[in-house]
């Protein structure tokens, strides 16, 4: 019982202070609480569009980092095949000549 005593006599201090010390009167401590929570809903919505603006950004990044890795890859791939190629011709003239020599 003695918890909840002391519960009741913290809120009720609580109450008896809020009132003592407000900075404005009743009805204008409302007025404002009004408006802030009036605004509440425009501002998680301006939250909200910033949000998506900020994830279409991240995703335009990733989007042009994906295309430049994916040029770059395929000019490597490219080089690769080439050399390739010129290896082989290299191996090709050389067992044709190695043919000749026998």
């Amino acid at each position: 019982m003695t918890l909840k005593r002391g519960l009741l006599l913290g809120l009720l201090i609580g109450v008896a202070s809020a009132f003592l010390y407000a900075p404005k009167a009743g009805k204008e401590l409302r007025e404002e609480l009004k408006d802030k929570v009036d605004a509440v809903p425009k501002n998680f919505f301006n939250f909200l569009e910033s949000l998506i603006d900020l994830a279409v950004s991240v995703l335009d990044f990733a989007k042009s980092a994906f295309k430049e890795q994916s040029c770059k890859f395929s000019k490597a791939f490219e080089s690769g095949i080439s050399a390739a190629k010129e290896k082989s011709e290299e191996l090709k003239k050389y067992a044709s000549q190695a043919g000749k020599r026998e």
